[in-house]
């Protein structure tokens, strides 16, 4: 199978959990905040905020570290067996650790909604191990069917804890923590791994050495964390928790499309790992980058279009005035996934330090302009520094590998870009319906002309298919 095809195998495998996923999501939205107060949603919000800054340092990204080293044994049952034994224990002994300091810290400080965030992470903490172990032994179909489990299982028990006994926040912590129990029983099986585990097998020099390419992940996480997530803890210290619910709300949509493009990059940064020595690999990385963000840029451009039709119509009017920052942060996810798509050389380079030092940096940029904005532009202080934060970040990464390798970005595609950008700017901001319904009509036009190449080859496909029968 060559590098396309196999490429596209992967990601069309887990596109396809991810959509059902994501419909999933549309669906619950309309009934979270229809059902929640705004300041029960931005708690809840500020929640799995938190549980995003404490995991990686519970976990110290050795589940990442899984999947790359996994992926380098997958004919090798004995080496596959050593390294799940020894990251399934030592998480283990993690695990108990933060329930033990988390204990310790609670009986001087009052943490509210405390049993959830730890049980959450916990559960989150065996979720990702057993999630990497799927992908690292090239089971995408399983890893994409877990994640229509979760979501699944969120819905149904979201339905019957918030509508039919009515226990408000209390009832999505219950949801969210059966889905995480049903997802570990369904990898569990999905796996097998009673299979590859085995204390005989432990060995600490695999720990150390998987400790080594995943601790600089920990800093690139918190990176993460803060240009992410530090927002609804500044937004809900300064606004408060309501007027976080709003911005939460907001961000669905950009959370939304951002987790497509991460179904894609699973799938591409195991696609560049493989072939990082490849002798074309500079030409085939350009290539590939430019095909990609084309699409995903396209995609955006139509989400954005659609949005002054589909805000009002999915999103409760209490939230209505997160309608503004849905397209500054929709621009920031653009910049975002040409953020991955560099990545993924880093991580085939095992550069997660440098990886570390750029994110690091955009979320010292993220902090210092949402605290300089926020008196002044309240929540558009949230959304502007999430998209200088991206754009700084981008710019450093893209710098940083032209350095050692050849990645250009055509000039065509940049100057298409900034045109569709500040059209649907102008279109998104008008209160005249004609321009709104403008902008979606140029949006297809230039998904279909942008992706042109995608579309014809989809077409040579599906023609062989049926001439084939």
């Amino acid at each position: 199978m060559n590098r396309q095809r196999e490429l596209a195998r992967n990601t069309a495998i887990l596109t396809i959990g991810k959509i059902c996923t994501q419909f999933v999501n549309f669906f619950l939205l309309p009934l979270y905040t229809s059902v929640l107060s705004t300041s029960e949603y931005g708690t809840y919000d500020l929640l799995l905020s938190y549980s995003a800054i404490l995991l990686p340092l519970v976990n110290l990204q050795l589940d990442q570290g899984l999947f790359r080293y996994i992926l380098e044994c997958r004919d090798n049952l004995r080496q596959q067996s050593e390294v799940f034994s020894t990251i399934l224990l030592f998480s283990t002994l993690q695990g108990i650790v933060f329930i033990s300091v988390f204990k310790f810290i609670s009986l001087y400080f009052k943490l509210e909604n405390a049993t959830f965030l730890i049980i959450y992470i916990i559960l989150s903490l065996y979720v990702g191990i057993l999630m990497q172990f799927q992908r690292g032994l090239g089971k995408n179909v399983s890893y994409a069917i877990a994640s229509f489990v979760s979501v699944t299982t969120t819905t149904a028990m979201s339905v019957i804890t918030l509508t039919i006994l009515r226990l408000g926040i209390k009832g999505l912590f219950i949801a969210t923590i059966i889905a995480q129990i049903v997802t570990i029983i369904y990898l569990l099986f999905s796996t097998n791994c009673w299979k590859y585990i085995s204390y005989k097998n432990v060995r600490v020099r695999i720990f150390i050495n998987v400790l080594k390419y995943s601790f600089p992940l920990i800093p690139n996480d918190l990176a993460w964390w803060v240009v992410n997530a530090s927002d609804r803890v500044i937004v809900s210290k300064i606004l408060g928790v309501a007027v976080n619910g709003i911005y939460a709300a907001a961000n669905k949509f950009s959370t939304m499309f951002i987790n497509f493009y991460n179904v894609l990059n699973m799938s591409l940064t195991e696609s560049v790992s493989l072939h990082y020595q490849d002798k074309d690999r500079d030409t085939y990385f350009s290539e590939t980058i430019g095909y990609l963000f084309n699409f995903f840029s396209s995609a955006g451009y139509v989400l954005i279009s659609l949005m002054p039709f589909l805000y009002p119509l999915l999103i409760n009017k209490a939230y209505s005035d997160g309608y503004n920052h849905v397209f500054i942060l929709m621009v920031a996810m653009l910049f975002r996934v040409l953020v991955g798509l560099y990545s993924t050389i880093y991580i085939a380079q095992k550069e997660t330090k440098k990886v570390a030092i750029t994110s690091a940096l955009a979320a010292g940029i993220n902090i210092l302009v949402n605290i300089a904005l926020i008196r002044k532009f309240q929540l558009y202080a949230a959304s502007i520094s999430t998209l200088v934060a991206f754009a700084a970040m981008f710019f450093v990464r893209y710098y940083d590998l032209n350095k050692r390798m050849e990645l250009s970005v055509k000039k065509e595609i940049l100057i298409r870009n900034i045109f569709m950008i500040v059209v649907l700017f102008v279109c998104f901001y008008s209160s005249n319906v004609l321009l709104k319904i403008f902008a979606i009509v140029l949006s297809v036009l230039y998904a279909l002309y942008t992706n042109y190449d995608i579309i014809k080859t989809i077409k040579h496909i599906i023609a062989k298919k049926v001439l084939a029968t």
